[in-house]
């Protein structure tokens, strides 16, 4: 039997984690139920048996007086009173350990020696309860490590964050039941000693559930006060039942406000449900967080040192998670603590790479399949080659690609012998020089995030405090530009303020705001027009009645902000396509081009209108390239198609007018896109729908059709989610925001994978991989998957990912109108995610690959996550 396994486990207040090391020094998380976090609880049925996890907490439904939530809670009694009988608390917590032990064996096939951490202000008697336990759960002698050593060991490894000898770390940890605080410094065998601890033994999460409960009971109270006066005290099992469902309720209700910022909350027996608001919850938080702050501060203070001395001040524990908790210990220390997304992981992982070294940065995804023998020869591959490269080809005068003809004859495609003698020039670079060339060449690097979002300057005060409701951002390299709207007594309608700021330094690029008056900034629902590039700055509104149905569009100087030009069009939608405006004529058949200095390019007519032949629908021919810099992209290939009302698609250069083809393909009721040169179109069917794609070099001829056999709504939409994937969505039937997902590659020219198995929301390329948005009962976890369509990491608590640059993505507080407050978190096209930021406020934001601009409380201010 092979010794070299180890696993760890974190036997917590409210949940319990546990971390194989394998041979090889990876580390995985045991997963049970498909979490890997296991609630700490028990449940004593009538024969006797000891269920413990998900599975007590659905029991305890049935007989709420067996159930025990917390038994470590209970650590100090002897017994635990479960129904009509006494249970030994080394026995509840033995049957914990024992579930563990299950998963374990059933993941590697024995059960590995083990380490188990707990609190450092333990007694050697609680310890030796848990040894007990162990011992009875069928453990070979343990080994305990306590928990701050262990999240110390996850900061310095998991997270590098390197500690020289003589600094020091401070742990908070926030569980279900208790707050424990330890400064821990590290000494210079890499060890770390404990300079002091202390906690709070009455604070912890259920304190918080506890206040919530009484919160909502107010207005039970109030309402229906004999539904509240049998959930406060219960006579029986029914009530004992609907109490703790109200509980379960409101614990669900504070960790849904971690994310939004409201949180609906079902009383049992009351027709209505309730709601908490964040604003309730910091409201209801602060008193308890306060005693929190003051004691971290007590505990620092025995260490002599001050909190600016410090190498840092680690998050961990469930409890950790509420931004409020975040935001008061940077309010009360004056810096930033680091909190993960599931701060409920880092001890336990952190003690096993305590005993068994450090383990690569990257974790692999959970596999419930033991590794091959640590002696089995490791195979060497090739780096991959880079996705959407040209095929190796012999130098000629001209080639020719074949493509699918889809019930035609095939489509022929020129290369120019200039991209033959390139071609050639890529592999034979590539056969010299494989691994460098790769890297060099390769657009899809995943890039490090920093450990903080820090602020860049100071904030840039807006020009007053009666600001209204447009707050719109745009970042384009090493410049970001701000617009808001202000409310005005001049009869000429309010101000837009728009001002330019240096991302590197933080400091207005022009001397004042640039203010253009007027009504009519499509706010209140609609989107703000906003068009930004390296010589562009642009911005319309929407037509006022009193000036007739012209649409005014306003060019700015990046130099200085000065207005340009001022230019109208009857054309109500506008697309930036490279350096130019395009802007196009719903219902009427004039498409306008203009210039960064807002001077006419071109124009061309579509249709007829005196016909009645007008412009349906329309956008850009999108690229791959811009897959490659998200945060500076082309917006297309500089090409423009448009359906009209006649059914014929026209195809358009945009900087010459010039048609490059015309022709009836399908209706205006049918979904278009257009991707590299390549027309799709979903057209319904009876049983299903048609996904009709044409070769727009080729005079729109057929490249491909594939029917879909769908059970859904329509199509209602066709993006773009890979160089040379194609995503339909599909409405599923009587929900809202969910969707099923079919993935067409134009490569293999055929359906390659299907999001149809849950409820899907959204998917969102990231480089050539994808980022796909599921719901999880009401929450939505975001997953990456590779061009395999294999999982890459876990799947995050998290969603609204936007790429920013190949190998990376952000998210960020978002809210149209109003402010909204949330996580920073970098992603990583491997899965890892950097939290940068747990409780930042703003009314809007927009980042490029190193920044992140946004409207905040102090006015406008640029964050940087990266070097620039």
């Amino acid at each position: 039997m092979p010794a070299d396994y180890l696993l760890s486990v974190d036997l917590g207040t409210s949940h319990t984690v546990a971390v194989l090391v394998w041979p090889d020094g990876r580390t995985r998380p045991l997963l049970f139920d498909g979490s890997p976090v296991m609630p700490s609880a028990v449940f004593l049925d009538p024969g006797g048996t000891l269920h413990v996890g998900r599975d007590a907490e659905r029991l305890a439904l049935t007989a709420p007086e067996r159930f025990e939530p917390n038994p470590k809670q209970r650590i100090g009694d002897r017994t635990i009173l479960l129904g009509d009988r006494e249970v030994p608390v080394t026995g509840a917590l033995a049957a914990i350990l024992a579930r563990v032990a299950r998963a374990a064996i059933e993941s590697v096939g024995h059960l590995p020696n083990t380490v188990l951490t707990c609190p450092a202000a333990w007694s050697e008697q609680r310890r030796a309860t848990l040894h007990d336990a162990a011992a009875q759960a069928g453990y070979r002698p343990v080994k305990i490590l306590t928990e701050p050593v262990a999240a110390a060991h996850y900061y310095t490894t998991r997270l590098s964050h390197p500690m020289q000898p003589g600094q020091a770390l401070a742990v908070f940890d926030f569980g279900g039941g208790t707050l424990d605080i330890a400064v821990l410094e590290r000494r210079r065998d890499g060890s770390f000693g404990v300079l002091a601890d202390g906690g709070l033994p009455d604070l912890g999460g259920l304190d918080f559930d506890a206040a919530l409960v009484a919160h909502i009971g107010d207005t039970v109270k109030q309402r229906e006060p004999d539904i509240w006066k049998r959930l406060e005290h219960p006579s029986g099992a029914s009530e004992l039942r609907n109490r703790r469902e109200l509980w379960e309720e409101v614990r669900a209700a504070k960790e849904m406000l971690s994310r939004s910022s409201v949180a609906p909350v079902t009383v049992p027996d009351m027709a209505q449900s309730l709601h908490l608001t964040r604003g309730e919850l910091d409201q209801i938080s602060r008193p308890l967080l306060s005693r929190a702050v003051g004691e971290t501060q007590r505990v620092l203070g025995l260490t002599g040192r001050r909190p600016d001395q410090l190498a840092g001040l680690f998050l961990v524990g469930g409890s950790s998670r509420m931004p409020m908790v975040s935001k008061m210990l940077h309010e009360g220390l004056g810096f930033a603590p680091t909190v993960l997304e599931q701060p409920e992981l880092p001890v336990s992982e952190g003690a096993a790479l305590a005993l068994a070294g450090a383990a690569p940065l990257t974790p692999p995804a959970p596999v419930p399949s033991p590794p091959p023998s640590p002696t089995a020869p490791i195979a060497h591959t090739s780096p991959p080659t880079q996705s959407g490269s040209l095929p190796p080809v012999t130098p000629g005068t001209d080639e020719t690609v074949m493509l699918r003809r889809g019930g035609s004859e095939p489509t022929k495609r020129k290369i120019p012998p200039k991209w033959i003698a390139i071609a050639a020039a890529v592999v034979v670079l590539a056969v010299v020089l494989p691994i460098g060339w790769w890297w060099l060449t390769n657009p899809y690097k995943q890039q490090p995030f920093d450990s903080e979002l820090k602020p860049v300057g100071e904030a840039t005060a807006l020009a007053t405090e009666g600001n209204d409701n447009i707050y719109a951002v745009r970042v384009w390299d090493d410049k970001a530009v701000f617009a808001y709207t202000t409310a005005s007594d001049d009869p000429s309608g309010e101000e837009l303020h728009v001002r330019a700021i240096d991302t590197n330094t933080g400091e207005a690029l022009w001397d004042k705001d640039t203010v253009v008056k007027g009504d009519g900034w499509k706010k209140g629902g609609t989107s703000f027009d906003f068009f930004v590039s390296e010589d562009l700055i642009a911005f319309g509104r929407e037509a006022v009645a009193a000036e007739g149905s012209e649409f005014p569009y306003y060019f700015l100087d990046w130099k200085d902000g000065e207005l340009r030009n001022t230019v109208t069009s009857t054309g109500a939608e506008a697309k930036r396509s490279g350096e130019y405006l395009v802007i196009a004529p719903l219902g009427g058949n004039t498409f306008d081009v203009y210039d960064g200095d807002g001077e006419s390019v071109t124009s061309w007519g579509v249709g007829n209108v005196e016909e009645g032949v007008t412009v349906s629908s329309w956008d850009l021919v999108g690229t791959s390239d811009d897959l490659k810099e998200p945060s500076l992209p082309a917006n297309g290939n500089g090409r423009a198609w448009a359906v009209t009302s006649d059914n014929v698609l026209h195809v358009y250069d945009i900087e010459s007018g010039e048609p490059i083809a015309e022709k009836e393909v399908e209706t205006i009721d049918d979904q278009y896109f257009a991707w590299d040169d390549l027309m799709y179109v979903a057209v319904d069917k009876e049983t299903g729908y048609e996904l009709n794609v044409y070769d727009m070099e080729g005079d729109l001829s057929t490249f491909d059709t594939e029917f879909m056999k769908s059970e859904t709504e329509a199509p209602d939409r066709v993006r773009a989610c890979g160089e040379t994937l194609v995503c339909v969505r599909e409405p599923v039937t009587g929900a809202t925001d969910v969707f099923t997902w079919q993935v067409y590659d134009a490569d293999k020219e055929e359906v390659v994978h299907a999001f149809d198995d849950g409820e899907y929301r959204h998917i969102e390329p990231l480089g050539n991989r994808l980022m796909v948005e599921k719901y999880e009962g009401d929450d939505v976890r975001t997953q990456i998957y590779d061009k395999g369509f294999d999982t890459v990491g876990n799947d995050l608590g998290d969603d609204n990912f936007r790429p920013i640059d190949g190998g990376s993505a952000l998210t960020w507080p978002n809210s149209a109108f109003s402010a909204s407050t949330g996580k920073v978190i970098g992603l990583g096209r491997d899965g890892t995610r950097t939290s940068l930021h747990t409780g930042l406020e703003v009314y809007g934001c927009d980042a490029s690959d190193t920044r992140l601009a946004c409207f905040t409380l102090d006015g406008m201010q640029v964050y940087s996550f990266r070097d620039a």
